[in-house]
């Protein structure tokens, strides 16, 4: 239990360092924008995915193929 608190403290000391030097801010923003272009590059995907597999798809047939 000691460790735990000991080492919330330190966290806790660190933690308000870096945010007074504003490299939280600098850390969010970076993270902020590595989400949006990973969100836009999977957006990007699904599009070509789904019209690669709407173009290569055979058409469907409502009958049945007739017995050789």
């Amino acid at each position: 239990m000691i460790r735990t608190l000991i080492f919330g403290a330190i966290a806790g000391y660190v933690g308000k360092k870096l945010y007074d030097e504003g490299k939280l801010t600098e850390f969010k923003n970076d993270l902020v924008t590595r989400y949006n272009d990973a969100k836009a590059d999977l957006a990007d995907q699904r599009d070509q995915s789904a019209t690669s597999s709407s173009i290569s798809s055979p058409p469907l047939s409502a009958t049945r193929p007739l017995p050789n």
